[in-house]
């Protein structure tokens, strides 16, 4: 049987190799057009490398630059410094790095987390890979996010409490809905050491750039940050439960309704108080806060599934794996996972796939399903096994 290191080396190495093949079929892809701008098809790795230079230039974060890159920047002033680290770099090397950094911190959220046996864990691999890859042409930051995600959890699961709260307070600045992952401190003791030390990392995080901002502009940041966030009322239409509610019944609630009712399904399974302290009902609740961060933001775009998919895969993993399970895990893969892709005619992802948020609808389910067995969850019920 082959060692545990040598397992673990190959699955990076494959990781690398994926990051550095999809980086270079990224740069050798033609500018897209939009109207009378061209942009490339790294654009996102643009907009973070670029705002570190309007970050020390004193320019506003929050404002369109549209002869560098479309779209805007929506993370935060720490994040922008942090590109620093890159942003000295040519594009090339520079996309190659940040999508090294995206696989290499996922891959160690992952290396020691609790998959039953390397059956699981090497399937892991092949169900996420599509939706890793896809993430990766993006040159978003999703992947690094699910693995922060990830560590979080084993911090948590290990009682290192300092970790798991910088861990967390990393996610929040970068995407905002880090925040919701917070939940997880309610299942672990010491939380009063975790709230002491969330504090600590989140102030040390918020002010860090005030060594080049000052703090006059830091906080003229923050406002235009805090702005940019309560203005972008824009629907990914097909990619969230708003929009699948739109798509599906022509409701249209507004995004605080909408919100409002995840907060209230998300924490409904915490009436089941007599299950909360099992390791069921704590990896259930992360699965959970994966799937929720992704189904619940009106933001949602194709890219941003692979911190849902890991997260319906850990479900999975620890389900009892009934024949309900196998229909909603295999759905999940064949529609969020491989619709999007040349798998399905063109006919199909604009005539079925993308109309009926065919993306979205399995996470919905494997969420609502989630929810409902934790409410039904025994106070001893052992998790499954491989």
């Amino acid at each position: 049987m082959m060692s545990s290191r040598k397992y673990q080396f190959i699955i990076l190495s494959v990781l690398i190799l994926a990051a550095l093949g999809v980086s270079i079929q990224v740069l050798k892809l033609p500018p897209r057009i939009n109207g009378d701008s061209v942009f490339t098809h790294y654009n996102n790795y643009l907009i973070f490398k670029d705002s570190f230079f309007h970050l020390i230039e004193g320019n506003n974060l929050y404002t369109s630059y549209p002869t560098d890159y479309w779209d805007l920047y929506k993370y935060s002033p720490i994040f922008s410094l942090f590109m620093g680290g890159l942003a000295w770099m040519p594009n090339w090397a520079g996309l190659l790095c940040w999508n090294l950094l995206n696989v290499i911190v996922l891959f160690l959220g992952v290396k020691d987390f609790d998959f039953k046996s390397r059956r699981l864990q090497l399937f892991f691999w092949f169900f996420i890979f599509l939706e890793l890859v896809t993430s990766l042409q993006n040159s978003q930051c999703n992947i690094l996010i699910i693995g922060l995600f990830l560590l979080a959890y084993k911090s948590f699961q290990k009682e290192q409490i300092i970790r798991a709260a910088l861990f967390l307070c990393l996610t929040v600045f970068i995407k905002i809905f880090g925040l919701v992952l917070f939940i997880l401190f309610l299942l672990y003791p010491k939380k009063k050491k975790f709230l002491t030390y969330s504090l600590l990392w989140f102030s040390l995080l918020a002010l860090f750039p005030i060594v080049i901002t000052g703090w006059n502009e830091l906080i003229w940041q923050y406002q235009n940050w805090w702005h940019m966030l309560i203005n972008d009322s824009s629907v990914s239409s097909s990619f969230s439960f708003k929009g699948w509610l739109d798509l599906w019944f022509n409701v249209h609630p507004s995004n605080g309704i909408v919100l409002i009712f995840g907060i209230v399904g998300l924490l409904l399974p915490f009436i089941n108080y007599k299950a909360i302290k099992t390791s069921a009902f704590q990896i259930m609740l992360f699965s959970s806060v994966t799937i929720w961060v992704v189904i619940f933001n009106h933001k949602a775009e194709s890219p941003t599934y692979i911190i849902a998919v890991i997260g319906a895969y850990i479900w999975f993993i620890n389900s009892k794996r009934n024949w309900v399970e196998f229909v909603l895990i295999s759905i999940c893969f064949l529609f969020t996972i491989v619709s999007p892709t040349d798998v399905f005619p063109q006919s199909w992802r604009e005539g079925f796939i993308t109309p009926y948020a065919m993306k979205a609808f399995p996470c919905i389910l494997i969420w609502v399903y989630l929810i409902y067995n934790m409410l039904r969850l025994k106070p001893q019920q052992p998790i499954s096994i491989a």
